[in-house]
Formats: structure tokens, C-alpha cells, sequence
């Protein structure tokens, strides 16, 4: 009986245990490979078909292999929409759209032919989600993520929201206390471009600096005479003339201006006088500052030209003076001061919030308008834009509502870091030239593909 009993060694009990992959298994992950690069060859547009056939690949004969085919053909669609302006969630839902659709047409019997436009309905969702989630969640624009970028580079707290125009909800920072220390640092680093730099401005704060900067100006014009160029008087003619036209000749600030402080004299002569005290200047251009507050549009911009030559004499007058130069270092330095303090000013004087929020921080956005209007449309004039006013599409102000249970559970969802990252990636890109056509480039493609395939 001993004989009849069967030992086993170890070595065999290995060959036992080790079972290699069924040849079915193997058959499988053939196929769908074969499949996934047959779908890729596929998708180059009119002769995709026919390189996949001279490949030697095989048509799919299973569902798991026609879907998996279907899909490397959508695939680099899905990824040039993604990349051309659609945003990466619209692609992907367009890319599922397409080839869900696109294979249960195939599925119940629909002929080749008539498929792509399962894939076209399908992929349509692309464009459908870019814009619904455009219009709730806000499209990111080029030139406002470029602010973004630098004004995290300058120290300010932004969010994601901060690169969009519309659903702007995180501009000023994504706590409150946050947005609060944004618009503190804003405050100070105007207020500082001003001569003065604090966290709060007010009516003390006004005073107190034009008082200092009028005391500055008097030292470096003190018991000087300037005089005019002829250059000096051509840009003043050609400024008159204009402002005629825009003010019309009663109500010419310009003339006025000029006439009040310098003396000018329009009849018959030069607008000013060939020699004039540096005080009377000083007065005028105090005066063209304080007109801008109210000009508009053209008028802006021509008050700003004057504005411009008569600082402009003055610098040329104190290098006449002194040529180390020292003066006109002196009085450069004030006229950045001056322009930065008047519109400041002009800031404070707004209504209600507009300008200044009631704990006496300067409002980004309402800085940008200001500073704009002042210049007649060309921002880059004023001391203030630079890093800067060029931020207020980012800095933009928001009230925080604190009160009630509801509204802060409320808010503390909708500005959780789940809640921004699926708006920073559900937000798609403003169409470019290029990417204009990206939503529709996926559901076309297959029908160009197959209209070309003779099929």
C-alpha cells in the first residue's frame, strides 16, 4: 500500500501553484490595445481609416473593443478643445458626451454613416457646459489672470476667483479677513505715493497732507521768476483752441485757468506773459488738478495736456535756476506727490462707499475709474496706475454679510476650498481666435472623418 502513495516535493508543489494568464485573458488585452491604437490612427481626419487598415489592425468585434476604439478616437479632440479654450471639465464632459452617445447609436443599429451625429448631439455638451458655467461662474480672461499673477507677486491675498470678470467672489481675498488686510496694504501704498502713507484716509488725512505738500511746493518756488518758451507758448495756443471747442469759448477752463494765475492776456498777444512768478504757476497748476475732478472724456484729456506743459515749464525753469539739478529733483518728486494726493482727493469726494469704504480704505476698482478719468482715458499718465490702480479689476471691494446663522453657513460653503477648486476648474477661457471654434472642434472631426472615408 506504501507504494500506492504519492509524495509531492516542493518543486512540484510550485509548478502547481504557478498559473500562468488564460489564453483568453491574453486575447482580451490584445484585442482592446489593438483597439485603443486603431482609435488613435483613426482620428486623423480623411485618411485615419486607412492608415489604421494598412497597420494591420483589426476592426473591433466586441463592445468592449468598439468602445474602447471609439474612445482613442474622441480622445485628442477632447484634449485640443481642452487646451484651445474650453476649459479642462467642458472638454471632458463633451469627450464622455460624444463617445457615450456616439457608441449606443452604434449599439442599437444606427448605420455608420448617420453615428456622427449621436457624436456631434454628444459633444455639443462641450460648448453647452462652457457656457453655462461661463455665464454662473465667470469666464478667465488673459489680461486679468496676468493682474492676478502679479498682484500675488506684489503681496496681495487672492483667491481663484480673482481671474475672472463675472462670479468675481474672491478678488479681495478669500477670508475676510483677508479682503480687509488687501485693501490695507492698497490704502497705504497710494497714501504713501502721496507723501503720507497710513491705513485710513479721512477729511484729517486730506487736510494734513495737501497742507504739507503745499508747504513742500512753496520751499522750492519761493521768490523765483519764470519764464516762457516759445515752445511753452505753442503747446498753450494749441490747448486753448482745443479746450474752445470742448468747453466751448464762456466756459473755457482752460483760458480761465491761465488768465486767474499767470496773467495771461488772449487778445492780440501771447497766452501768457514772457515772464510770470513761479508762485502764479504754482497756483494754476493746483488749479488744473482741481478741475479734473470734474472733466470728463475730451475735456479730461485737455485739462491733463495743460496740466502736463505747465509742470513741464517749471521743471525747465528750476534746471535754468540751478543746474545741479537739485531743485527740479526736489520739485519732481512733488509733482508725483501732488498728482497722486489730488486724486486721492478726488476719491474721497465720492458718495457713500463708491470711494472709500466707511473704515477709510480706498476702494481698488473706483481707484481705476478715477485715475482713468482723470487722464481722459489714458491711465498709464498717473502716478497711481502702475502696480497699482491696474489692479482694481482684481481688488475688486465686497461686503461680507456676517449676520444670521444661515447667511454665514451659507458663505463658509460656498467659499470652501472644495467650492473654489471646482469653480477655478469648471471656469473656461475666454475664447480666443483660435480657441473660438475649440468646442465644436470634437463633435465635427468624426463626421469630416467619416463624409471622407466613402463609407
Amino acid at each position: 500500500m506504501d507504494d500506492d502513495i504519492e509524495i509531492i516535493s516542493p518543486k512540484a508543489n510550485n509548478d502547481i501553484e504557478t498559473v500562468e494568464p488564460s489564453s483568453k485573458s491574453k486575447k482580451a488585452l490584445k484585442g482592446t490595445t489593438a483597439q485603443a491604437a486603431r482609435g488613435v490612427l483613426e482620428a486623423v481626419p480623411f485618411v485615419g481609416e486607412k492608415m489604421a487598415g494598412a497597420a494591420g489592425l483589426p476592426e473591433p468585434k466586441t463592445f468592449t473593443e468598439r468602445l474602447t476604439k471609439r474612445a482613442a478616437t474622441n480622445l485628442p479632440y477632447a484634449l485640443g478643445a481642452g487646451m484651445t479654450g474650453v476649459g479642462a471639465i467642458p472638454a471632458a464632459v463633451g469627450f464622455v458626451g460624444a463617445t457615450g452617445l456616439g457608441q449606443l447609436a452604434e449599439e442599437v443599429g444606427v448605420p455608420k454613416s448617420y453615428q456622427p451625429v449621436a457624436e456631434m448631439v454628444g459633444g455639443g455638451l462641450a460648448p453647452l457646459t462652457k457656457d453655462v458655467s461661463g455665464r454662473v461662474l465667470g469666464y478667465i480672461q488673459p489680461a486679468l489672470e496676468e493682474l492676478y499673477k502679479k498682484g500675488k507677486q506684489l503681496g496681495y491675498e487672492l483667491g481663484p476667483g480673482a481671474r475672472t470678470s463675472q462670479g468675481m467672489k474672491y478678488g479681495t481675498g478669500d477670508k475676510p479677513e483677508e479682503a480687509i488686510r488687501n485693501l490695507q496694504k492698497f490704502t497705504e501704498e497710494a497714501t504713501a505715493r502721496a507723501g503720507n502713507p497710513t491705513k485710513t484716509v479721512n477729511a484729517d488725512w486730506i487736510k494734513n497732507t495737501g497742507d504739507e505738500l503745499g508747504q513742500e511746493v512753496g520751499r522750492i518756488f519761493a521768490g523765483q521768476t519764470f519764464q516762457s518758451s516759445p515752445t511753452f507758448l505753442t503747446d498753450l495756443n494749441k490747448i486753448s483752441q482745443e479746450a474752445e471747442s470742448a468747453f466751448g469759448q464762456q466756459g473755457n477752463v482752460v483760458k480761465t485757468i491761465l488768465e486767474k494765475n499767470i496773467g495771461g492776456q488772449r487778445a492780440g498777444g501771447a497766452l501768457v506773459s514772457s515772464q510770470f512768478a513761479a508762485e502764479d504757476l504754482r497756483k494754476a497748476i493746483v488749479e488744473v488738478n482741481g478741475a479734473l475732478g470734474n472733466a470728463k472724456g475730451n475735456q479730461a484729456k485737455i485739462l491733463h495736456d495743460l496740466k502736463d506743459s505747465l509742470e513741464n515749464i517749471a521743471e525747465t525753469n528750476l534746471n535754468r535756476i540751478d543746474p545741479s539739478k537739485k531743485l527740479s529733483e526736489l520739485y519732481n518728486q512733488w509733482r508725483t506727490k501732488y498728482n497722486s494726493f489730488a486724486t486721492i482727493r478726488d476719491l474721497n469726494q465720492q458718495a457713500g462707499r463708491a470711494g472709500v469704504t466707511s473704515a477709510g480704505q480706498l476702494n481698488p476698482a473706483s481707484l481705476l475709474d478715477v485715475v482713468t478719468n482723470r487722464t481722459g482715458g489714458v491711465a498709464t499718465r498717473s502716478p497711481l496706475y502702475p502696480d497699482l490702480a491696474e489692479l482694481g479689476d482684481i481688488l475688486k471691494f465686497k461686503d461680507v454679510p456676517l449676520a444670521g446663522p444661515v447667511k454665514g453657513v451659507t458663505q463658509f460653503f460656498t467659499e470652501s476650498p472644495l467650492s473654489k477648486a471646482l469653480q477655478t476648474g469648471l471656469q473656461p477661457r475666454v475664447p480666443t481666435r483660435v480657441g473660438s471654434k475649440a468646442g465644436y472642434i470634437q463633435p465635427l472631426a468624426p463626421l469630416q472623418r467619416y463624409t471622407q472615408s466613402g463609407d
